[in-house]
């Protein structure tokens, strides 16, 4: 996007760090990333808030929020982006506007709670991520939201959401959501679809006039446990103590080595260099292929929860 208004193209993005970022781009490519900074110089971040409960602006209790997602949009119609920046923990969503022109942004360092039906965003399954796009046709811009879960459980599943804009232009009001892609927890026995981190990009992929949803995730699931015979019990016990015993060495090996290399007389780059040393030396890569050896077997024996990255499309009927 033309995030300063002079024609070229930047990249904006928001990070871990709790703040949106912009590499500007110039005659040579894309600048260096530069946080975004509020019209004090301050980095924007989502410690501030406006408390539609208390009626005045409110702390969050941190310093810099924490895996922050930001899109720009032109909230109020006057011709320059302000900032709608989701929230990790709560799946909030809020608005920080630009008070200065589209050249030069002055944003106020002080975020208001996004509402949806009456109610703040608190979008199940945390990690508000919007999407900006007219999903009805209707000529005003909705939200689309996918919403991230427990990535390593499962039992706190993601799905995607829309909000529809019922407002107007310059002053958007979003409904409740409703339901895209409904969260659900471990699929059965097979990866038949994402189930946590779910991030959507509505677009026409089969080209019929409407908008369907390409959705990155993970699937997680929990395969079919086999029978096992009174061999395969005894083999498995065997395999559960051999690695047991193998992962208590390799920790025993690994933490009297930091300790050595600690008592050194060596600036902290020296020492990691020892480190890397050790971890790629030859005792220990064959004690890793023997735990990945040794655990890859038991799992056919005893299943452990799978976890798989991929791509899926979802298409409108």
């Amino acid at each position: 996007m033309d995030f300063n208004a002079d024609g070229r193209i930047d990249f904006f993005t928001a990070t871990f760090d709790g703040s949106p970022h912009v590499a500007y781009g110039t005659e040579d490519g894309f600048a260096e990333p530069v946080r975004i900074l509020d019209a004090n110089g301050e980095r924007v971040t989502l410690d501030q808030f406006w408390n539609y409960d208390s009626k005045k602006w409110d702390n969050r209790g941190t310093e810099d929020g924490h895996c922050t997602s930001a899109v720009a949009f032109d909230w109020d119609a006057d011709g320059d982006f302000d900032l709608l920046l989701g929230d990790h923990d709560d799946g909030n969503l809020y608005l920080q506007r630009n008070e200065g022109t589209a050249e030069e942004p002055e944003f106020t360092g002080k975020n208001e709670m996004v509402l949806a039906g009456g109610q703040p965003f608190a979008l199940h399954g945390g990690v508000s991520a919007p999407r900006l796009v007219d999903w009805d046709d209707d000529g005003l811009t909705d939200l689309v939201i996918g919403s991230f879960g427990e990535s390593y459980t499962g039992e706190v599943a993601g799905g995607v959401y829309w909000y529809r804009n019922i407002g107007k232009p310059g002053a958007p009001k979003f409904a409740a959501a409703f339901t895209l892609i409904p969260p659900t927890k471990t699929q059965g026995h097979s990866a038949e679809r994402p189930n946590v981190g779910l991030y959507a990009d509505p677009v026409d992929y089969d080209g019929d006039g409407d908008l369907d949803l390409i959705v990155g995730g993970y699937a997680i699931w929990m395969p079919e446990p086999p029978d096992l015979t009174e061999a395969m019990e005894a083999r498995a016990k065997k395999l559960d103590a051999e690695f047991t015993a193998a992962q208590a060495a390799h920790s025993k090996q690994y933490q009297d080595e930091m300790r050595r290399i600690d008592t050194l007389d060596l600036d902290e780059d020296a020492k990691g260099v020892k480190v890397r040393e050790f971890f790629n030396s030859d005792d220990q890569r064959a004690m890793r292929k023997k735990l990945d050896e040794l655990h890859a077997e038991l799992r056919k024996l005893r299943p452990e929860r799978e976890r798989k990255a991929g791509v899926w499309v979802f298409l409108r009927e």
